[in-house]
C-alpha cells in the first residue's frame, strides 16, 4: 500500500508534469524559453526523486539520483537568466552563456561518472525503512562547488528582484512580490533540507519547485509578466534609431535606450534621479540639429507626460530622427530652386529672392546693382560643336560667374544663355570694376571640349538702384537689358552702364 510520502511525491510529479505541458503549449514569447527550461528541469528533479523513494536497491536509487542531477544542477541558472529577462537586462553573448553553463555541465558529468570519479560524491549509502528509500551521497569537491555556484545565482536573482521591488506600476510591483515569494520558497526549503541530519527525511524540494514554477506561470498568465510591451522594450525601443528617454518632471534621469546614450553621452554615467543637463537644454525646443559622427542629424522632439494615479509622474521624450526626410526636402528644394545645368538659381527663385532682398528693412539705405550677362555668339558654338558642347560651356561659365561674386549676392539664370546677378550695398564704380574683372576672367578662360579648346567672351549690361530710392526689380532688369543691348551693338566683349 502506498504511504503518504509516496502519494505526496506522486502528486508533486503530476503537478510538475502539468506545468511542463502547459509551459510548452503556451510558449508565445522569446522570454518564455527560459521558463520552459525551468519547467523541464523541475520535472526531471521531481520525477527522479519519486523514483528514488520508491527504489528497491542501491543501483535503482542511484539511477534516480542521476535523473535528479540533470535538473538540480541547471535549474537555478535558468531561473537567474529568466529573471534577468523579466527586468530587461541585456542578453549575454554565446561565450558568456557557455561560461555560465561550464560549472553545471562539469558537475553533471562528474555526478554521472560515480563511482569511476569521486569528484562529486566520495561515497553513497542506501537506506530503506519499509516506507521510503533514500540514497545518501557524501559530497565531494564538485558537489561543494555546485552548492556555492547555485547559492551565488540565487542571491543574484533575489538581488535583482529586491532592486526593482518598488519600481514601476502597481501591477509590476505585484509581479515583483510574486517572484520574490516564488524564489524564497525553494530557497528556504533547500536550506532546511541541507541542514537536516535525518537520512530518511522526505525531500520537499521537488514540491517547492512545483510551487515555484506555478507562481511564475501565474504571474506570466494572470499578470502579463511577459507581455508584448516588455518585449518591445528590448527588441524595438533598444534597436530603433529614435532617441527614447524617460525622466522625471524635473528632467531627472530614469531610463534611456542605446540611441539616447549615443546622442547624449552623459546618460552613460548618470544614475537614476540625477538631472540630465544635456537633455534639459532642449526643454522648450521642438526640433534639434546636431553634428554626430561627422554627419548632421535632425530630430523632431515629442514629449508625452506619463500619468499615474491621476498625476504627471514623469515624461517620455522621443527625439524622432527626421534626417532622411530633411535631406529629401533639401534635395527637392534644390531641384525646385536651382537650374539643373548651370547649378545657379532658376528664373523663378531668382525673382523671389531678389524681390525679398530689395523689400527688406535695410534695402532702402543701400545701393543695388543688377548685371545682365550674355554669352557672345553662343549660337555659333551650338551650330559648330553641337548642343552638348554648348551645355559644357554654359556650365563652366555659370560656375565662374557664381564664384566671382560675394556670398550674399544673388546669381540666377534669366533665360537661354543669359545670367543675372543682383549685387547689394555697392557703388556704381565698384559694380563696373567687378563687371570688368569678371569679363576679363572669362575672356582668358579656356574651356576644353573633346579635342577642342574654346574661348568665350561675354557682354554685360549694368543698372543701378540708388539708396533711398524705390527699388524695383523689373525696372532694374529693363535698364540692364538696355545697357546689354548697347554693349552688344558696340562690338561685344564689354561692360556698359545704363545711362538715362
Amino acid at each position: 500500500m502506498l504511504n503518504i510520502y509516496v502519494c505526496f511525491m506522486i502528486l508533486s510529479t503530476i503537478v510538475s508534469t502539468i506545468l511542463l505541458i502547459y509551459t510548452v503549449r503556451t510558449h508565445n514569447s522569446e522570454r518564455s524559453l527560459f521558463l520552459i527550461y525551468i519547467s523541464i528541469f523541475s520535472f526531471l528533479y521531481t520525477f527522479g526523486y519519486l523514483l528514488e523513494i520508491t527504489s528497491s536497491s542501491l543501483e535503482a536509487a542511484f539511477t534516480s539520483i542521476r535523473i535528479q542531477k540533470i535538473g538540480s544542477l541547471t535549474i537555478i541558472l535558468f531561473v537567474y537568466l529568466f529573471i534577468r529577462d523579466v527586468y530587461g537586462k541585456k542578453r549575454f553573448s554565446g561565450l558568456r552563456y557557455a561560461a555560465l553553463l561550464a560549472i553545471p555541465v562539469l558537475n553533471l558529468i562528474t555526478a554521472q561518472a560515480f563511482p569511476w570519479s569521486k569528484l562529486h560524491y566520495t561515497s553513497i549509502e542506501y537506506f530503506h525503512d519499509g516506507m521510503i528509500a533514500n540514497c545518501h551521497g557524501y559530497a565531494g569537491i564538485g558537489n561543494y562547488i555546485a552548492i556555492v555556484y547555485n547559492f551565488i545565482l540565487i542571491f543574484l536573482s533575489i538581488g535583482l528582484i529586491l532592486k526593482n521591488i518598488n519600481r514601476g506600476t502597481k501591477l509590476r510591483k505585484k509581479q515583483n512580490f510574486i517572484m520574490l515569494i516564488a524564489i524564497l520558497i525553494p530557497f528556504t526549503v533547500n536550506i532546511y533540507h541541507s541542514l537536516s541530519y535525518n537520512r530518511l527525511r522526505i525531500d520537499l524540494n521537488p514540491f517547492a519547485l512545483s510551487i515555484f514554477v506555478a507562481l511564475f506561470l501565474y504571474s506570466v498568465k494572470r499578470q502579463n509578466l511577459l507581455n508584448s510591451v516588455s518585449l518591445a522594450r528590448n527588441q524595438v525601443i533598444e534597436s530603433m534609431s529614435d532617441v527614447f528617454i524617460v525622466c522625471g518632471n524635473d528632467y531627472s534621469f530614469l531610463d534611456a535606450n542605446q540611441a539616447a546614450k549615443q546622442l547624449f553621452p552623459e546618460l552613460n554615467t548618470l544614475l537614476p534621479g540625477e538631472i540630465m543637463e544635456q537633455v534639459k537644454r532642449f526643454e522648450n525646443e521642438t526640433e534639434l540639429s546636431i553634428q554626430l559622427d561627422n554627419e548632421m542629424r535632425f530630430y523632431k522632439i515629442n514629449k508625452t507626460p506619463i500619468i499615474q494615479n491621476n498625476k504627471h509622474e514623469s515624461i517620455c521624450i522621443v527625439f524622432h530622427d527626421i534626417t532622411e526626410k530633411e535631406n529629401e526636402l533639401k534635395n527637392l528644394y534644390g531641384k525646385a530652386s536651382f537650374d539643373p545645368l548651370m547649378h545657379i538659381y532658376n528664373r523663378a527663385t531668382f525673382f523671389d529672392l531678389a524681390k525679398s532682398m530689395l523689400s527688406s528693412d535695410e534695402a532702402r539705405k543701400q545701393t543695388y546693382a543688377l548685371l545682365m550677362i550674355d554669352l557672345d555668339n553662343f549660337k555659333r558654338v551650338n551650330d559648330t560643336y553641337g548642343h552638348a558642347c554648348g551645355d559644357v560651356v554654359l556650365e563652366n561659365i555659370a560656375v565662374t560667374i557664381k564664384g566671382h561674386f560675394r556670398k550674399n549676392d544673388i546669381v540666377g539664370r534669366y533665360g537661354g544663355e543669359e545670367i543675372v546677378a543682383l549685387l547689394e550695398n555697392i557703388s556704381a564704380s565698384q559694380a563696373f570694376i567687378a563687371s570688368e574683372k569678371l569679363r576679363k576672367i572669362i575672356e582668358n578662360t579656356i574651356i576644353p571640349y573633346q579635342e577642342t579648346e574654346l574661348n568665350i567672351t561675354i557682354s554685360i549690361g549694368i543698372s543701378l538702384s540708388l539708396a533711398y530710392e524705390t527699388h524695383s526689380l523689373e525696372d532694374m532688369l529693363a535698364k540692364a537689358d538696355s545697357a546689354l543691348y548697347k554693349a552688344k551693338n558696340s562690338g561685344r566683349n564689354r561692360s556698359c552702364m545704363f545711362e538715362e
